[in-house]
Parts: structure tokens; sequence; C-alpha cells
């Protein structure tokens, strides 16, 4: 009896086999017409002819100058008078690693100790967070997320923000590790009444620490058979041999200058200033050494009492005019909240003096070769992945920001939110 039992159970299965098979079709292929596209790389195209399918780009042109058979789509969507962007990425953030500012359980990004660049947050991810989906809707499709504290803060890593895990969420996992360079000088005070600047006693000691450690990682990294593995020197491995980059944060002119100078002697073979308030003093180091500047906020007071009101403003026009590559941040107080900012930020870069597709290229390309992931993420050119989104106007304007439709990866995301929920329930 269970042997008739079992014979008829898998007759059964294999009698679904076809069906199941026919049930499966490909992905479908979208055309979406007359749009103006904003490539990432610099470009803009006016009238665009934009093509995916599935996860995959599959077309990008001038739709002055080239043709497509409308008859190869399954879906053709017009957007006359609207804009295409690739995904915004947002560096240096916390975006799922904290929940609340105000409540300390919900902070997951500063572990305890001085040097632990094996600490990692991928795992640390929260893709359940409500504040990515308020990131969203703005047109932060993804980021690198850092951790902070510390000297040697951990290992980032790049995610997109439509993932049911971090698994899922995944881009590049330890693509770099974070240090916090020493400050030259300590400022009295706080941001509201700046005080005096005081040189900092202690800076020397605490750049011979860094240079130590990483004469040890350096020497670590010579053997790749280890007989004993040491976790910290295993995460640093990848500094030496190109793999990964260093991110070293630092605001002063002389503290950038040592940090470079730390680099060129480091062996590391990538680098990158995060925040850089006086890099536009210091250009030519930066240009000579090809160091890329993430520039940490917009949005700020300046960092002196005889700067210019405007000099953040202005920040990323002088170093691109001097030849430096910018991405951006939103760091400071509440910074995973405000990276929902990320766009408007750069727009303000834009009124004073920042070209728009280059605004657009150190939001969307210039992150992606930082973190190494430039060859499928970061334009929206034939043959990278679907992660971009549709604006009705210019999404770099808080006044005509007003994204309509966003994919990543090739799927449609849900616009909805918290606080678009609590705006239509106490707007009347």
């Amino acid at each position: 009896m269970l042997r008739n039992i079992l014979v008829i159970c898998v007759l059964t299965v294999l009698g679904m086999c076809p069906i199941m098979a026919q049930t499966i079709k490909p992905a479908k292929k979208v055309l979406i017409r007359y749009a103006t596209a904003h490539v990432g790389n610099g470009e803009r195209i006016d009238n665009a002819l934009f093509g995916f399918q599935g996860n995959e780009i599959i077309l990008l042109a001038d739709g002055n100058k080239s043709r497509v058979n409308v008859l190869d789509y399954d879906s053709i969507i017009d957007a006359e008078g609207k804009h295409i962007y690739p995904g915004f990425i947002v560096m240096d953030s916390r975006l799922g690693l904290v929940e609340i500012g105000a409540v300390r359980a919900t902070h997951d990004y500063d572990e305890t100790g001085d040097f632990t660049p094996n600490v990692r947050t991928l795992p640390a991810f929260n893709t359940e967070s409500k504040v990515i989906a308020t990131v969203k809707t703005n047109g932060v499709l993804m980021g690198q997320i850092a951790p902070s504290g510390g000297v040697l803060s951990g290992s980032s890593s790049c995610m997109h923000f439509d993932g049911e895990n971090w698994q899922d969420a995944k881009v590049r996992a330890d693509e770099g590790v974070y240090l916090n360079w020493p400050n030259g000088y300590r400022y009295k005070g706080w941001w509201a009444e700046p005080g005096e600047a005081k040189s900092n006693d202690k800076y020397a000691e605490r750049r011979k620490e860094i240079v130590a450690f990483f004469e040890d990682a350096r020497a670590y990294s010579l053997d790749s058979n280890q007989a004993e593995k040491n976790l910290r020197f295993e995460s640093m491995r990848g500094l030496f041999n190109g793999k990964k980059r260093l991110y070293i944060r630092a605001d002063w002119a002389k503290d950038i200058i040592d940090a470079v100078l730390f680099y060129r002697e480091s062996g590391v073979k990538n680098m990158a200033i995060v925040g850089g308030a006086e890099a536009h003093l210091v250009t030519t180091e930066l240009t000579e050494n090809s160091v890329p500047v993430v520039i940490d906020r917009v949005h700020k007071l300046p960092s002196h009492l005889d700067d210019p009101l405007d000099q953040p403003f202005k920040l990323a026009s002088q170093l691109v005019a001097a030849g430096v590559e910018v991405s951006f941040a939103t760091s400071g107080d509440m910074e995973a909240m405000i990276s929902r900012n990320l766009p408007f930020q750069v727009g303000t870069a834009v009124f004073h003096g920042l070209e728009y597709e280059k605004a657009i290229q150190a939001i969307t390309l210039n992150p992606a070769k930082l973190m190494g992931i430039d060859s499928k993420y970061g334009t929206i050119e034939s043959g990278k992945r679907a992660t971009f989104f549709i604006s009705e106007g210019d999404a770099l304007d808080i006044s005509t920001n007003n994204i309509s439709t966003i994919f990543i990866e090739g799927n449609v995301v849900d616009l909805e939110n918290h606080q678009i929920q609590l705006y239509e329930k106490f707007k009347n």
C-alpha cells in the first residue's frame, strides 16, 4: 500500500514538471522614452531611449539619433518632461546601523576598543529599518555602510536598499577600512559658540601607534599562509594588495597632509580622505597622490570664525576645479536620518559653482569607483544593473524633486514609508 502511494506521488510530481516549466517566463523588456537621462558619467541625453530587462540595462541611446522597434518590448513608458537618474549613493553612512539617535540600544556602529578593523558592518545591517525607506523616496538607493569610533573603526560594505536581509542587500562586502586620523588641534566650545584652537599634545603619540599597527599588519600580509590567524591583520590584508581602500577621516589641512604622507609610506594601495573641511588648501598634495575626497556634509557652518559663510557650500566646486575627485556623505548629528537630504545638499553645491552633471557623477559613478563596483553600478549605461529612478523634475532641487518610480536591481520599489503615512493621516 505504501509503495503504491509513493509511486502515485512521484508520478504526480513528474506530471507537474511540464506545467511548471511552461509557467516560467523570461524577464520582461521595458522601454522608457522621451525622458532626460542623466547618465552619471558627466553626460546628459535630452531625448533618451532607455531599456532594461530583468536586472540589466540593455539600451541607452539618443532618441534624436537612434530608432528602436517598440514591438521588441513588453512594456513602454512615456516619460516626456521627466528625468532618469542612476540611484544616488551616500558614502560613510550609518543607515541600517542606527534607528533612533537618542536610544543607545539602537546603535550598532561603534565597537569597544581603538584598533578594531575586523569589525564588520555587513552582518549588522538592518534591512527592516524604517529610516531606509525614507531615503529611497529621495533617490538615495545605495550606500556605503561604515562604522565609527576608536582609531581603526572597522570594515565598511556597500549595500543597496531593497533587500529582505543583509545577504540580499549586499553589493560588495568589506570593501574598505575606516581610520580616524588624530586631530593636530583641539577646539574648545561647541558648534554654536566655537572656541579657541589648542595644540593636541598627544598627536605624535597617536600617530606613532597608527604607524606601528600598520607596519605589523603589512608584515603579516606578506605571508599568505599564516599558521595562526590574526583577525585584525587578516581584515587589513586587502589594503596592501589593492582589494580594499583605506578611508581616513581628517578635516584640517595639516592633518590631511600628514595622512597623505602616512599613506605613501604605509604600503596601502588605495586611499581616500573623508571630511576634508580644509581640503581646498592642499589640492596639490591630493592630486599628486591621486587621493579623492568624500565631503562629509555641505549644510554646515564654516570651520573657522574668519571663514566665508558659504565656504562649506563652495568646497566641492573648488576641489573639482583643482582636479580632485569628490563624493558626498551626510555625516553629523542624526546622520542616518539626514541621508535623505543628500540630493539637496549636493544641489546647494551646484548653486555655488559645481557643474550639474559633475554633481550627479559625485553621487553615482564616483562613489561606485571608490568602492570598486563601477563595472555594474554608478551609471545607467547598457550592461549595468537596473538601479535607477524617475523624477518628475530636477532631483537636486527640493522644490521639484518628486520621484514617481524607483527600480533597484530591476525590481519596482514601493515608495511608501512611515513619514508619508503620517502625513496622510494628519494632513487634515
